[in-house]
């Protein structure tokens, strides 16, 4: 009696927040009575991190026995169909985060399909000839976003205890008191109401779960937007290799696909990326090759550092980029941002992806990150088997380990990015004497490129 009385949701006893729809007006509640389909797991957001959240939490020892729902809006199935090309949303996917796919058994389908290892990556700029790069084997993996979402979705299909709608909507969110035994209720826009021991939001950056939470967020937009597209060059002998140029509009780079196709992501200024979108293909390749490969504009202060740098054997130059010759399929742009929420936890309730923190794709690490959250996450539900599923104690424990992993990555991005917005003299040699500084003390760099490949 107990139990079924539980799963009646109580008005009086839950804190509401709604969001209009067709079904509810704003600051609408439930009914008094509502009989509720109860589930130990519910995850807002498909995407690569809700999707590997879902299918990660599923296969945890101790949650073989619970019910775990995804709820994605999108009505269509990834799918992976190699005659339409290249998809144009890619990641950089780190080595620590393929070894999470290949432990929960999404690697070996990401293999039927396809993927790209490189070896190695450039770093350098328009108006300074120091360059740093990093080798490793692998340096990391280039997938297509929909080849991880199909990989997630053939596990998923799977998995006994994972239930998978699409098309589905959240209406209203009804979190409990803090530290209360009681469950987060959740409405659809269909009518239904769930009930759940610990709501995940995957939801994106501009997340309904954490406005539910009513968390801080720092964040503000760039004022650049991200140009992506598939581009070809006959250079071969380059498939191994990854480039990132900073100009002093943004950053443009060249993520190798193999079979001599690179993955263009280009940050520019606003009204320079409105340009480029409108200039025909063969105009916008010259536009490429002219922004990887033009000579820097080395101002007179940095030219005598480099003259010495060279000197001393410490000055690495620019790589010779592979000449682009054609755009493969279309282009397309996106807005670039910054947000870090405040909290990434709430009653019953955790944050991840881009729910919790967004940043510059300048060192591709946004949907690593939240590949991290994900792990971090079922480490901590995994390490207390005896503790119900949102406690507070576990969901603090995995709040205060992601912050300290990634306060300092989205400071270091963004610190990156703002390095790197100015041509102002002092500046540019000042960051080109640290670069080289740092090409030349392995011990530091070795750190960096084992951060960069976790």
């Amino acid at each position: 009696m107990m139990r079924i009385l539980r799963r009646l949701v109580r008005a009086d006893t839950l804190r509401t927040v709604s969001k209009p729809c067709s079904i509810c007006q704003p600051n609408a509640r439930f009914s008094v009575v509502h009989p509720a389909v109860p589930y130990d797991v519910v995850i807002v957001g498909g995407g690569l991190v809700g999707n590997a959240a879902a299918v990660a939490l599923a296969l945890e020892e101790s949650l073989e026995n619970k019910k775990i729902l995804l709820l994605d809006q999108s009505e269509k199935e990834p799918s992976f169909e190699p005659e339409k090309g290249f998809n144009l949303r890619v990641i950089n996917l780190t080595v620590g985060n393929q070894e999470f796919l290949d432990r929960i058994g999404v690697w070996d389908k990401i293999k039927t399909m396809r993927h790209h290892s490189y070896n190695k990556i450039f770093n350098w700029e328009s108006n300074s000839n120091h360059t740093i790069s990093f080798t490793a084997e692998p340096m990391g993996y280039i997938v297509e976003n929909n080849v991880i979402e199909t990989a997630l979705l053939d596990i998923a299909k799977n998995l006994h205890n994972l239930d998978i709608r699409r098309g589905e909507a959240v209406n209203e969110i009804k979190l409990p008191l803090d530290q209360s035994r009681e469950e987060v209720v959740v409405g659809l826009e269909s009518g239904e109401i769930v009930e759940t021991s610990l709501l995940i939001g995957a939801d994106g950056a501009n997340s309904y779960v954490r406005k539910v939470l009513d968390s801080p967020v720092l964040s503000w937009m760039y004022d650049q937007q991200g140009i992506v597209c598939t581009l070809r060059s006959p250079c071969l002998d380059k498939d191994d290799v990854a480039y990132q140029r900073f100009l002093p509009s943004g950053p443009i780079a060249l993520l190798p696909l193999g079979e001599g196709l690179f993955s263009l992501v280009w940050s520019c200024r606003s009204n320079i990326a409105n340009e480029l979108m409108n200039l025909s293909d063969e105009e916008f390749v010259a536009r490429a090759n002219n922004a990887l490969q033009k000579p820097a504009v080395v101002p007179a202060p940095v030219a005598a550092m480099e003259t010495v740098s060279d000197y001393m054997g410490w000055l690495e130059r620019p790589p010779q980029t592979p000449l682009i010759t054609e755009i493969e399929g279309a282009r397309a742009k996106f807005p670039l941002g910054f947000s870090n929420s405040a909290r990434y936890i709430g009653p019953r309730t955790a944050l991840l992806g881009d729910a919790a923190h967004r940043v510059h794709p300048l060192a591709g690490q946004g949907a690593n990150i939240g590949f991290r959250g994900v792990q971090q996450l079922v480490k901590d539900i995994s390490e207390n088997p005896n503790r119900e599923l949102g406690d507070f104690r576990v969901l603090n424990s995995f709040e205060s380990s992601l912050q300290r992993q990634v306060t300092p990555m989205l400071c270091f991005i963004d610190g990156m990015y703002k390095l790197y917005s100015t041509s102002l003299d002092p500046v540019v040699a000042a960051r080109s004497y640290g670069l080289g500084m740092v090409n030349q003390l392995p011990l530091l760099k070795n750190s960096i490129l084992d951060r960069a490949r976790s």
